[in-house]
């Protein structure tokens, strides 16, 4: 080791392919509840997932999900869903073929707002497209991608845990 050896930062190589089988793929849950406000300035609640925090294969999913889910009040169907239900459906089904790491949920006036990593895009756009034009849609939402490799809104999400 030579003296600017200290002075270089820890990149370790991560091999992204071999981590899918890796059981360290999802860490074990740290879920953080928190209080917040929403846009009308009622109380609401959230959770965070601080798991994710030191997680070592972040670069693997570099695309964020932001999903808005609106519940309707007027949907008979509305009463008999809960914001976990409704998670597991998009967690599901982006399962079948992407890395999928649902990292936080906070309530807003009309249903939630969900962050969710991946590590295929086009196959998340892709079922996203299918799932959204789906006359039987269990919920009606948007969802915008954004590429971030260093998880730089999962980082901004945490500071409401503290």
């Amino acid at each position: 080791m030579g003296i600017f050896d200290i002075f270089k930062k820890d990149k370790e190589n991560i091999d992204c392919t071999s981590i899918k089988e890796s059981a360290e793929l999802y860490p074990e849950n740290s879920i953080s509840v928190v209080m917040v406000q929403t846009d009308s300035g009622k109380p609401a609640t959230g959770w965070i997932d601080l798991a994710y925090e030191n997680y070592k294969f972040k670069k693997c999913c570099p695309f964020n999900l932001q999903f808005n889910v609106e519940i309707s009040e007027n949907n008979d169907e509305s009463e008999e869903l809960d914001f976990g239900t409704i998670e597991d459906y998009f967690i599901n089904e982006l399962k079948k073929g992407c890395i999928t790491h649902p990292v936080a949920r906070v309530a807003t006036d009309f249903g939630f707002i969900m962050d969710i990593y991946v590590d295929n895009a086009e196959f998340a756009s892709n079922k996203l497209a299918e799932m959204y034009e789906d006359p039987n849609k269990l919920v009606e939402f948007g969802c915008g991608f954004n590429k971030d490799p260093k998880w730089k809104e999962y980082n901004r999400i945490t500071k409401l845990t503290k």
